[in-house]
């Protein structure tokens, strides 16, 4: 029998009162509701149904549950259902992906209250491992939680949230979150095909007891019923605030009718908010003609962040959510607003000069920037007056209002590297270089500059090779390399051959050739003394069976820097990607270790005098076995980048890598690319950043635009664009272009829809080989200039518009000394010279440090915005440090 599983902890105050009926959502398909029927129907509980409708759900009791399996699309009015039954004390749980297909409104609303998201499914089956016990009591274990099962890794989305279990495997990634009223368990629930109805069961009654949910035990078999309208309890008592605040009733909302004179709790920490009148608003929407004054009574960050502090946690968490995607719309608008002015307008400092005296004559802000404004404000005085029903129905119709006016296909001036991965399978359904070009016309539409094409997957080339034993049997008869660089150059694109580095072999794959599970493939076929090994002497990885090189083999390296220099010197390719640049997923805790190829056991011994198969992470030797494997990833990157910039100047390198913590990523990949980042072995970087909400996304490239921003490697975070909605996609893109990234990438080609391609022209135009211009990575110097026009052009938007609190002084040191730096970056880019070089760093790193100073007062009322201009002043720094690595390339 596997261990038992234990949650080993309940949430505080969640002992039951009262035991009730659970309250299951009825939404499922007919046979699948009869699975989960059927199964409900084995436990001992009483249940009752309703229908998707909210009108048809009862008011809960505290500790009541709400039960939703695998419902993936759920409406605003639905979220807003689930928000008062948690407001009015009662328990949620959910499973399976629960409101992944909804609109990006509701996913997000819904995030905020769960405190998780469904993220991607697992490779394969796994077993649930409990994280160590946090407080308290135990509860009932069981054996049946411990059976492998599908399912997929969640993503906690607030500080409240916690894991409760992990999926067993090499990357172990949350399986159930929990907050102090929600649970949600990462499977579908009621599916042969995930998991058995006692480990669906078990799972459910886990939750049940964890959460301290009041569940009726069942007399007889009358489950199953619609459930009743009931009511709160009205004999009890008004409940009372912390602070002694009486409560009380209003729908479903517990609000505080001590206002806001009351002392205000301290706040946990400041919030970045764009700028918040507080002036009456009128109730029609705002006109085009209205003026936009700056001098507007507005509320301070302090006192914002206490109001907040006082508000519901789950409030706390959607109000923040908003503010940053009014942060971001409010970027994707003036940019598009500061793009479109005249190409005869004044300078900066014209502008400055010529300020108008009166309020007559200040242009008026876009009319739906005003309208969010506006809303933003009464959403605050709801706040301050805490009526959070008020607040929550505001926040809904704002949400919704920025997604419908959200800048979709409007032309913006942010030269960028703009690239998209083009994979095998795609690039294996077009047959001919005719088809071949039909995909390319698709990308150039869509303002793409840089394609990774699939060039070596798996250990087999798509081109023939007189270095690899073999083509890829499904492209032999033609070339596809040779038509992929012929097409991408002349619609003015680059060309990346995309690689696979220490992946050897996938099952996958040899399932689509014909060939037997185990077939190492062409390479390891003939050469199985350069294959890693697990320590039980496996190739294949049980998980993602692919099976891997040993990168510690010399002759191995030697093979695949043959093909890398075989590539670029048979093709005019502009740059290689290495991917799978690292060892598979391990898991050191359940043994799952790789690396014991005979070359790497051989070299290890004869350093230390130990076998590496004989040694436990337990033991003193542990991480010298990891920093050994470690090295020899990163000697291979070391390698290939000498030998591009000794034999291949003009071709550049990059890496795919995953964005985990450094502490993970090492111990389970052996993936260091910080040392790559200190070493200037790549000339720019590509994280794996896949999220389906910019909230996510944020949270997964913080980590690596914070470390890469300090070196000379540009970088462009991935965006999976499969089932991402095009608004949802743009949104990403608006937050790496307020972190002044070098560009991006979007994975893959299949996913590109028409909509998007579409959005994207908009913005960038169709790339040709005519586009003047420039792309980030091949002409930095030139890219840097450009993107210090558009940046003052956006200063001299808000200027013109009397939106900075800036005196006329100020104004007047600030827009001469812009002027200058300008100067001086022109001169950088059109006569590229090391001395003209160091002059614009130097002028650059003199204006950063007046910066600060001239925007003061704006910062206080507008931090959000003033980040974003000092991200993009660091950003043309990087982008001029490439340059002058590169060689003062222009």
């Amino acid at each position: 029998m596997s261990t038992m599983l234990s949650f080993g902890w309940r949430m505080p105050g969640s002992a039951a009162s009262q035991e009730l009926p659970l309250v299951v959502v009825q939404a499922a398909p007919i046979q699948q509701w009869s699975n989960l029927t059927a199964r409900l129907e084995q436990t001992p509980w009483q249940y009752c149904t309703v229908t998707p409708q909210p009108e048809t759900w009862p008011t809960p009791q505290p500790n009541q549950g709400l039960v939703l399996f695998n419902l993936k699309t759920l409406e605003e009015n639905q979220v807003a259902q689930i928000e008062q039954w948690l407001q009015a004390g009662g328990q949620v749980i959910v499973t399976g992906a629960t409101g992944t297909l909804s609109s990006e409104s509701a996913r997000s609303r819904l995030q905020a209250l769960l405190g998780s998201t469904w993220a991607f499914p697992l490779p394969g089956a796994a077993s649930l491992v409990p994280l160590p016990a946090t407080p308290v009591e135990a509860v009932t274990t069981s054996a049946e939680l411990a059976y492998p099962l599908g399912g997929a890794t969640l993503l906690p989305t607030h500080d409240q949230a916690q894991v409760l279990a992990q999926w067993q495997a090499p990357r172990p990634t949350p399986a159930i979150i929990a907050t102090d009223q929600t649970a949600h368990l990462g499977w579908q629930w009621g599916a042969d095909a995930i998991a058995g109805a006692e480990t669906d069961i078990a799972g459910l009654q886990q939750i049940i007891e964890k959460q301290g949910i009041a569940v009726q035990i069942r007399q007889g078999e009358n489950s199953g019923d619609a459930c009743p309208l009931t009511t709160l309890e009205p004999d009890k008592p008004p409940p009372t605030t912390a602070s002694g605040q009486t409560v009380v009733e209003q729908g479903n909302a517990a609000i505080a009718t001590k206002q806001i004179t009351a002392p205000l709790a301290p706040a946990p920490q400041p919030v970045m908010v764009a700028q918040m009148p507080l002036a009456p608003i009128p109730n029609s929407p705002a006109t085009p003609d209205a003026p936009s004054p700056i001098a507007q009574p507005s509320i301070s960050q302090r006192e914002l962040a206490q109001l907040l502090a006082a508000a519901p946690s789950n409030l706390r968490q959607r109000y923040t959510h908003l503010n940053q995607l009014i942060n971001r719309y409010e970027s994707a608008v003036i940019a598009v607003e500061s793009h479109h002015n005249p190409s005869d307008r004044q300078t900066f400092v014209e502008t400055v000069e010529n300020l108008g005296e009166s309020e007559a004559d200040i242009p008026p802000l876009p009319p739906g920037l005003q309208q969010v404004r506006q809303e933003t404000a009464q959403l605050v005085r709801w706040l301050a007056n805490q009526d959070y029903d008020q607040v929550n129905t505001g926040i809904q119709r704002l949400e919704r209002l920025i997604w419908q006016q959200y800048p979709i296909e409007q032309p913006v001036s942010y030269p960028a590297s703009r690239a998209i991965w083009l994979d095998r399978g795609t690039i294996v359904r077009t047959r001919s270089e005719r088809e071949l070009a039909r995909i390319f016309n698709r990308l150039a539409d869509a303002g793409i500059n840089t394609v990774f094409f699939e060039t070596l997957n798996a250990s087999y080339p798509i081109y023939p090779s007189r270095v690899a034993p073999e083509q890829n049997p499904l492209t032999q008869g033609w070339d596809p390399l040779a038509a992929a660089v012929k097409l991408a150059h002349e619609r003015g694109m680059e060309l990346h051959a995309w690689v696979w580095i220490f992946a050897a072999a996938n099952q996958r794959h040899n399932a689509i050739l014909g060939q037997p599970p185990e077939y190492l493939g062409p390479v390891l076929s003939r050469h199985p003394d350069w294959a890693m090994l697990d320590r039980q002497g496996d190739a294949f990885h049980p998980n993602t069976r692919k099976a891997f090189y040993d990168p510690a083999n010399p002759e191995l390296r030697r093979y695949l820097l043959d093909i890398v220099d075989e590539i670029a010197t048979e093709y005019d390719v502009d740059g290689i990607q290495l991917d799978y640049i690292r060892y598979p997923f391990q898991d050191p805790r359940t043994d799952l270790t790789f690396g014991y190829g005979i070359a790497a056991r051989r070299q290890f011994y004869q350093q230390t005098g130990v076998d590496p198969a004989t040694i436990r992470p337990t033991d003193g030797r542990w991480r010298q076995w990891t920093n050994f494997r470690m090295a020899q990833v990163s000697q291979f990157v070391e390698a290939a980048a000498t030998l591009l910039q000794e034999q291949h100047p003009d071709v550049l390198l990059s890496a795919a890598v995953f964005p985990f913590p450094a502490q993970e990523r090492l111990v389970k990949l052996q993936q260091n690319w910080e040392v790559w980042l200190d070493q200037d072995y790549l000339d720019f970087l590509v994280p794996m950043t896949y999220a389906k909400s910019t909230t996510e996304f944020d949270t997964l490239t913080a980590p690596v635009l914070n470390q890469g921003g300090r070196s000379s490697t540009l970088l462009l975070p991935g965006i999976r664009i499969l089932q991402l909605p095009t608004v949802g996609t743009l949104d990403q893109l608006q937050h790496l272009q307020d972190r002044a990234t070098g560009g991006y990438a979007l994975f893959a080609a299949e996913n590109l829809s028409l909509t998007l391609q579409n959005s994207l022209q908009g913005r960038h135009g169709r790339q040709t080989a005519q586009t003047n211009e420039p792309i980030a990575h091949r002409q930095p110097l030139a890219t840097a200039l450009a993107r210090y026009q558009a940046l003052q052009n956006e200063w001299q938007y808000w200027v013109a518009h009397q939106q900075l609190a800036v005196e006329q002084p100020t104004l007047t040191e600030w827009a001469n000394q812009a002027a200058l730096l300008e100067a001086k970056l022109a001169t950088a880019s059109q006569s590229p010279s090391e001395s003209n070089l160091r002059s614009a760093q130097r002028q650059l790193r003199q204006f950063e440090q007046q910066f600060d100073r001239w925007l003061a007062p704006v910062a206080q009322d507008s931090p959000y915005r003033v980040q974003v201009w000092q991200n993009r002043l660091a950003g043309i720094d990087q982008l001029l440090r490439y340059g002058q690595r590169r060689g003062n390339r222009g």
